[in-house]
């Protein structure tokens, strides 16, 4: 056996091979890199100079659309390129057929060269962006389109939800075949008219004024057509609609079409399978005109708020008893009338929805239904009509499959059959505002355990009030109001983990709420008036932090307000209902709450049922005082404690109730005065306080100004301008501070003692000291100062002298005259006696001593 041994040079030779063939794939490397790139130099020079500029910076910035230039640009997010190995790729590189760039910041004005480069663009997306328009030079639209003439292979433009207003820059675009400008401000669509290789047409939400352009119905490869929500006006032209032998969707609704439209025009559209005329109030649609058989088989029918066969008493449409492959109908609010044929409900074996609601139909045809013939239907409006007639005692068994049942507002009658059957998967009953009566069967809903809303208010139902049996976990709102209902509140009632609305007003329901029963983390609504409840308030209504409204008046409770109440509650969350939980099949159910406040009962409903917050605790025997808390209640709009037995004063806590419209706390006990701070309620439009214990002025500040007196009367100490009575009592405080005032005013600062004194000691020591210094320091004064008082002093001795002489002279005439009359009665007795000196003598001497 020989072995081969390998030479040192066929070793060199093979690594020299190997060394040799590295070299050349690197050097060969970027030549193919170049070849292979994914787009043309143009278009990505395009893509960084013209296409990003125009994306706002909170996009770019961020990264979403960070356009590496590192990065192969058929890798850029919104950049697709076509499939390599086209022919017309070997020189260039692969080509962008598609730019979409969805709600990224592009706005104002955009450059329509920027897109020139892009000649094998097959789609465009710029929809949900600001464009106002495509613009060139000189900004005509002849200019933009020729400016776009290039863009020859574009088949799809995506421009919805923008600001554009014209359409005369699209009319080169001749090999469109899909345009979506949708929620533009478009008023005209003259653009579009030439564009005969359109198939998809939207222009819905724009600003389309006038009749329907004719030129429309010379697309005949268009298949969709939605021109809704504009304000288009006059009629629809019978052949604009027939031309169209391809389309199948159109959809011209919400708009202010009028005229006859004949549906048998379009008995030749053998493709037409969706057609939505709705909410056109004045067109009249009609059906029945002459015989007619359509090729079409139709799958969605919208004819609501438009008027449907006028000239045939309102009939529903017959062709419609032939259309096998019918999903949904709505004919709400057609001016329809007499009978619901049985063909309609249940003959359609895919019919998934039928909408009646809104007409004067009276009556529901099932007589001729076999045993066994059951309906694949799931939502069944027939609510506002003119329905005469007991509930069908089978309804469940028809509807095995029913979701959402409305016959609310009609005039059925009888008892309430049983739905058992339904009950897998019925989650919306509304039975409300008819003339239904005795008792509610236990098997009534069966098993309802998905059921969301049971809505039988209105109507003369008796013992007892649902739930029953069934286990009420997905209930979420609940109205049996005004109906002749009694017991109490069934304990079934505290599974209502989801319940946001419960309404049990007027009826005859009694006994004490336990604590514990009314605890439910979502209620917004607790409407339990018009009752005979007793007992206390249970505090754990204090617990639902999402609690809107409550209705308690008119019951027999007792004791007093919780005092659990403060800012956190009624403060959390927004309260909004929405019943349908079927999307867009139906027409939005908003919940509704009647509650009385500014003394009327008033419907919330939509955004102020979202704001509105209000407790009425009125018409009870609640006593004791306000609690202080309930001023917290920072969001309360309404509150109404009247007719009840509270004492005490008005919580001063009452001046942070800022957003407080309606307060009555009339016919109580209270008493104290009105706190002045209730006139800075800026929002209080309706205020009494009437027939209470009340004393005092009422503050005519503010807000209270605007109030009469019928909101005060019945207090007899209370006292005002608004009531037009006089406070006595600040009115004898008033005058004794108006004496006093002119006192102090009238009075001379000189009467005071202190200063009277001061003033008189002062003087006299100025007067007596400034003449002894006048006398000591000036002679000539003193001289004839002294001369002076010599000249006084001897006047009045001469006076004094003068007297003393006189006076002497008057004795001396007086004593003679006596002298005179004693000698007479002397001498008399002289003779008489045989005189004597005895007696004169002593006469005489008395005289004399007397002088």
């Amino acid at each position: 056996m020989s072995t081969r041994t390998r030479s040192p040079w066929c070793c060199r030779r093979r690594t020299a091979i190997k060394l040799f063939t590295t070299l050349s794939l690197l050097l060969l490397l970027p030549t193919t890199t170049k070849v292979c790139r994914s787009c043309s130099d143009g278009e990505r020079h395009a893509l960084l100079r013209r296409i990003q500029p125009l994306i706002g910076p909170e996009f770019s910035s961020n990264g979403r659309l960070d356009w590496d230039e590192a990065v192969d640009c058929c890798r850029w997010e919104g950049v697709t390129c076509s499939v390599a190995g086209r022919r017309r790729e070997a020189a260039g590189g692969r080509r962008v057929v598609s730019l979409s760039l969805p709600g990224v910041g592009i706005a104002g004005a955009v450059d329509a060269a920027v897109l020139a480069p892009f000649t094998a663009l097959e789609k465009l997306d710029l929809s949900g962006n600001q464009i106002t328009s495509f613009s060139a030079a000189n900004r005509s639209d002849m200019v933009v389109g020729a400016v776009l003439n290039n863009l020859t292979a574009l088949t799809e433009l995506h421009l919805a939800g923008n600001e554009i207003t014209t359409t005369g820059w699209i009319s080169n675009l001749t090999s469109l075949q899909v345009i979506d400008m949708s929620s533009n401000k478009l008023h005209e669509l003259n653009g579009i008219c030439g564009l005969h290789q359109l198939k998809y047409l939207s222009v819905g939400f724009n600003m389309i004024q006038g009749v329907i352009n004719p030129c429309l119905g010379k697309l005949q490869h268009l298949v969709y057509l939605d021109m809704g929500s504009n304000f288009l006006t006059g009629e629809i032209g019978q052949n604009l609609l027939s031309n169209l032998t391809q389309v199948e969707e159109v959809h011209l609704g919400d708009n202010n079409l009028t005229g006859t439209f004949d549906f048998s025009s379009l008995a030749n559209n053998s493709e037409l399978h969706s057609i939505v005329f709705s909410n056109n109030y004045k067109l009249e649609i009609d059906t029945e005109l002459v015989r007619w058989t359509p090729l079409f088989q139709l799958e969605y029918l919208n004819l609501s708020n438009s008027i449907v066969n006028k000239r045939s008493n309102g009939i529903i449409p017959t062709f419609l008893s032939a259309q096998v492959s019918l999903s949904g109908i709505d004919l709400s609010i057609c001016s329809l009338q007499g009978r619901i044929p049985s063909w309609m409900l249940l003959y359609n074996v895919s019919l998934g929805f039928l909408l009646l609601r809104g007409n004067s139909m009276d009556f529901l045809d099932t007589g001729n239904l076999g045993a066994n013939v059951t309906s694949s239907m799931e939502v069944l409006d027939l609510s506002n009509n003119m329905i005469t007639m007991p509930m069908p005692y089978n309804l469940g068994s028809l509807f095995p499959y029913l979701k959402y049942l409305d016959m609310s507002s009609n005039m059925l009658h009888g008892g309430v059959p049983s739905l058992a059957e339904a009950v897998s998967s019925l989650q919306v009953l509304d039975l409300s505002f008819n003339r239904l009566d005795g008792e509610i069967s236990p098997e009534f809903i069966g098993n309802a355990s998905i059921l969301t809303s049971l809505l039988l208010s209105h109507n003369d139902l008796t013992r007892p009030m649902p739930p029953f049996h069934w286990i009420p976990g997905q209930l979420i709102h609940l109205s049996v109001e005004n109906n002749q209902l009694s017991g109490g509140l069934p304990p079934l009632l505290m599974n209502c983990t989801n319940l946001e609305n419960l309404n049990v007003r007027y009826n005859r329901l009694s006994g004490v709420i336990p604590v514990g029963l009314l605890n439910f983390e979502k209620l917004g609504a607790l409407l339990l008036g018009g009752n005979q409840f007793h007992g206390v308030i249970p505090w754990d209504i204090c617990l639902n932090n999402n609690l809107h409204f409550i209705d308690l008046s008119n019951n027999r409770f007792s004791g007093e307000i919780p005092g659990c109440l403060y800012s956190v509650f009624w403060s959390e969350l927004p309260m909004y209902y929405e019943d349908d939980p079927f999307g867009n099949i139906t027409q939005r159910r908003q919940t509704y709450v009647e509650f009385t406040t500014k003394g009327e009962s008033l419907t919330y409903m939509g955004m102020p049922l979202e704001l509105m917050t209000g407790i009425d605790l009125s018409m009870n025997r609640l006593s004791g005082t306000i609690p202080s808390p309930v001023g917290f209640l920072r969001q309360l709009k309404s509150l109404n404690l009247s007719h009840n037995k509270l004492v005490g004063s008005i919580p001063d806590t009452f001046m942070y109730l800022l957003e407080m419209e309606s307060m009555d706390l009339s016919h109580n006990h209270l008493n104290g005065s009105v706190p002045v701070e209730l006139a800075n309620l800026s929002f209080l439009s309706f205020f009494s306080v009437a027939y209470n214990n009340l004393s005092g002025e009422i503050p005519f500040e503010s807000q209270l100004c605007t109030l009469n007196g019928t909101a005060f009367e019945g207090n007899e100490n209370l006292c005002g301008e608004i009531v037009d009575k006089i406070c006595l009592m600040n009115s004898n405080h008033s005058h004794d501070s108006d004496d006093e005032m002119h006192q102090l005013l009238s009075m001379d600062t000189m009467d005071t003692p202190l200063i009277y004194w001061s003033f008189v000691a002062g003087s006299f020591a100025i007067g007596f000291w400034g003449i002894i210094a006048l006398l000591i320091w000036n002679t000539a004064f003193r001289s004839r100062l002294c001369s002076f008082m010599d000249g006084c002093m001897s006047k009045m001795g001469w006076i004094l002298q003068w007297d003393l002489v006189t006076s002497m002279g008057r004795r001396r005439f007086e004593w003679r005259t006596q002298l005179s009359s004693v000698h007479g009665v002397v001498g008399g007795q002289d003779q008489t006696n045989g005189g004597g000196t005895g007696g004169m003598e002593a006469v005489y001497g008395n005289v004399v001593r007397s002088g």
